[in-house]
């Protein structure tokens, strides 16, 4: 995570007004993607107001800008003087690197197989991930963590898959080995832990429930995990049963998640 201050002495830019006395209170985290944005506004009692916005074809980070832009212009709810911004990155381009062999000067090297990276690109490292010793790398968009600067002087940003390894980091189970599936819209996060150790944790693209069995099964095959013993836990707001009833097919125990808005909660209420 890096969190960023900045005065800017950009008055214009800080239109935020507050509408009652509640609202001092309140905080903000965005998610951003490719595939769109989600604005989470939450108290200390969980999420109150949501805002979010589909885009119809994967958007590079000038679109990315514009969508969120437009969001502060036409939604009246974030006007409010948040106490707190939070901007969390959900893209691919990322890496998760072993704490042990991890030195920051190789940033770009962790990444540079994994996608094209430009001059102007931000290299971020999330680190002290909880207790899984892992450091995640990734792009955070220039233009965008620009205008939040403006905006509101100072933020914290992470990247999801950090998020997420965070949040398994408290609910560690050392005698069994745990696959943890977060299912999105056109991708899932996939993470492995063994005996209280992470073992694998990455993207995934899906079309088709499919497409999810065939990363899952692969992946703890190649990490030598047993279907019979394994664990495997599905973060799903949808529920989808077609999904489960396939996993199940091939691996003894599969479950859902059981109270999905309290796990978007520890993820995005930073």
């Amino acid at each position: 995570m890096r969190s960023q201050l900045v005065v800017t002495g950009l008055d214009s830019m800080h239109s935020k007004t507050i509408t009652s006395p509640s609202d001092s209170i309140k905080k903000l985290s965005v998610l951003i993607h490719q595939d769109g944005l989600s604005f989470y506004i939450y108290e200390p009692s969980g999420v109150v107001e949501t805002v979010s916005v589909d885009f119809k074809h994967s958007a590079n980070p000038v679109e990315i800008l514009q969508s969120i832009e437009k969001c502060f212009e036409e939604e009246a709810v974030l006007s409010y003087a948040f106490a707190k911004a939070t901007l969390i990155y959900h893209h691919n381009i990322f890496t998760c690197v072993p704490a042990a062999i991890f030195k920051e000067e190789n940033a770009v090297d962790y990444l540079k197989y994994n996608a094209r990276i430009l001059e102007t690109d931000i290299i971020s490292i999330d680190d002290q991930l909880g207790t899984l010793g892992a450091n995640t790398v990734y792009i955070a968009y220039e233009n965008i963590n620009n205008y939040f600067f403006d905006r509101y002087g100072s933020y914290e940003y992470y990247h999801y898959s950090s998020r997420i390894l965070q949040y398994h980091s408290t609910q560690l189970v050392t005698t069994a080995s745990q696959v943890f599936l977060d299912i999105k819209k056109n991708h899932f996060y996939l993470t492995i832990i063994k005996n209280g150790r992470l073992i694998a944790h990455n993207l995934y693209p899906h079309d088709a429930i499919e497409d999810i069995l065939y990363y899952t099964l692969f992946t703890t095959h190649h990490n030598e995990l047993d279907p019979e013993t394994m664990e495997v836990v599905i973060y799903d707001e949808d529920k989808n049963e077609s999904l489960h009833d396939l996993l199940y097919t091939y691996v003894r125990h599969v479950k859902f998640n059981t109270n999905h808005s309290n796990y978007i909660k520890k993820l995005l209420c930073v």
